[in-house]
C-alpha cells in the first residue's frame, strides 16, 4: 500500500584588536597555512562583504586553524579584498547562473576544500571570540558537535551558527541540504539530521560568539522571496523530509530533495497566491517504493504563513538587535 502524510498547520559590537589578541593573531596567520590544522573555520560570503571585513580577524585569530572563504558570486569583491588583507586565509569561487543564494551549496562547497578533522560553519555577521578554538576543543570529543548559547530578550536560545562537528560527520549525514533555496530552516533540518543520527549536542557559553546587527530585509535581500515566504516554504518542505525518514528509514535521494522541494514551492506560493483557496496539493515522492505522498491544504499553509511565520520572523528581528 502507499502512504500518505497529511500536514496540517501548528498552532554588533566590534571587538578591540588588543596586544594579546595581535599576538594570537600572528600565531594564528602561520597556523593557517600549516599542512594539517586542528579547525577549518568555513564562511560563505555573497553581499556581506561589509560585515567579513569586520569578522574575518576573529577567524583567522583561532590558533591552529585554517580559514576557507566562499565567494559566492558575490557582488563586493569578496575575493580580491580577502587576498589583499588576509592572504593567509583560503577564498574558493563559486559562479551560479542564478540570481538567489544558496547558503547550503555554499558552506558545502567549504567543507569540500576543508584540511582539518573538525569544521565550524560561520556566518559573515559572526564574531568569534578569541578563545573560541580553544573552548571547542576543551568541550566537544568524537560522535558530538558544539554550538552556542546566546542571551536574547526571551531568554537564553541555542545558536544554530556557528556550528562545528567533525569533519567526517558532516559528509557521513550528507552536509546542508542544498535543496533549501530560500531563507532560514536549512540549519535546523542539518542539526536534526546530526541528532537522528546520534551526534551528542555540547553546547558553549554565549560569550563565545558575537553576531554584527541587521535586519530582516537586508537578511534576505539575495534570496528570491521574503523571510515569511521562504520560512513557509523550507519548513514544510523539512517536516516532509523528516516524516518521510520517518515511516521510511531513509532520508530522501539527491533526485526526491529537488523534486519534492520544487513541488512544495509551488504549492506554497499557489495557496498563498488565492486566499480563498481550499486545495489540497499533493507531492508524491518519486521513485518511492511503495509510493508515498505528502498532502499540503492551501488554508494551512496560509494559517502557518499569518501566525507562525509573523512570529518567527519578529523573533529573528528581536534576535538581531540584543
Amino acid at each position: 500500500m502507499g502512504h500518505s502524510f497529511w500536514l496540517a498547520s501548528g498552532a554588533g559590537a566590534y571587538r578591540i584588536l588588543t596586544p594579546a589578541l595581535a599576538d594570537s593573531w600572528e600565531n594564528a596567520c602561520r597556523g593557517s597555512q600549516m599542512a594539517h590544522p586542528r579547525l577549518s573555520v568555513v564562511v560563505p560570503c555573497k553581499g556581506r562583504l561589509q560585515y567579513l571585513r569586520r569578522s574575518l580577524p576573529t577567524f583567522v585569530a583561532q590558533p591552529d586553524s585554517e580559514v576557507i572563504v566562499v565567494d559566492y558570486d558575490c557582488p563586493d569583491k569578496t575575493q580580491s579584498w580577502v587576498t589583499a588583507n588576509f592572504p593567509e586565509a583560503r577564498v574558493i569561487t563559486v559562479t551560479d547562473a542564478r540570481p538567489y543564494f544558496n547558503l547550503s551549496r555554499a558552506r558545502n562547497a567549504g567543507a569540500r576544500e576543508a584540511r582539518a578533522d573538525w569544521i565550524v560553519f560561520c556566518d559573515a555577521d559572526n564574531l568569534l571570540a578569541p578563545s573560541f578554538s580553544v573552548e571547542l576543543f576543551n568541550r566537544v570529543s568524537p560522535g558530538a558537535y558544539l554550538r552556542t548559547l546566546r542571551a536574547t530578550r526571551r531568554g537564553t536560545r541555542r545558536h544554530n551558527v556557528p556550528l562545528a562537528c567533525e569533519t567526517a560527520t558532516f559528509w557521513s549525514v550528507g552536509g546542508y541540504d542544498d535543496a533549501f533555496d530560500g531563507w532560514g530552516v536549512e540549519d535546523r533540518e542539518f542539526i536534526d539530521r546530526l541528532s537522528r543520527s546520534g551526534i551528542r549536542e555540547v553546547l558553549g557559553p554565549a560569550n563565545l560568539v558575537d553576531t554584527l546587527r541587521h535586519g530582516n530585509a537586508e537578511r534576505t535581500s539575495l534570496y528570491e522571496h521574503g523571510i515569511e515566504v521562504s520560512m513557509a516554504i523550507n519548513n514544510y518542505y523539512c517536516t516532509i523530509k523528516q516524516r518521510y525518514f520517518e515511516t521510511r528509514g531513509r532520508w530522501f535521494t539527491d533526485e526526491q530533495r529537488y523534486s519534492t522541494y520544487k513541488r512544495v514551492k509551488r504549492a506554497v506560493l499557489d495557496s498563498l497566491a488565492d486566499r480563498e483557496s481550499e486545495t489540497i496539493f499533493e507531492i508524491p515522492i518519486i521513485a518511492s517504493v511503495p509510493p508515498w505522498t505528502a498532502r499540503l491544504a492551501a488554508s494551512s499553509v496560509r494559517q502557518f504563513r499569518d501566525t507562525k511565520c509573523e512570529f518567527l520572523a519578529r523573533l529573528a528581528q528581536m534576535s538581531a538587535e540584543s
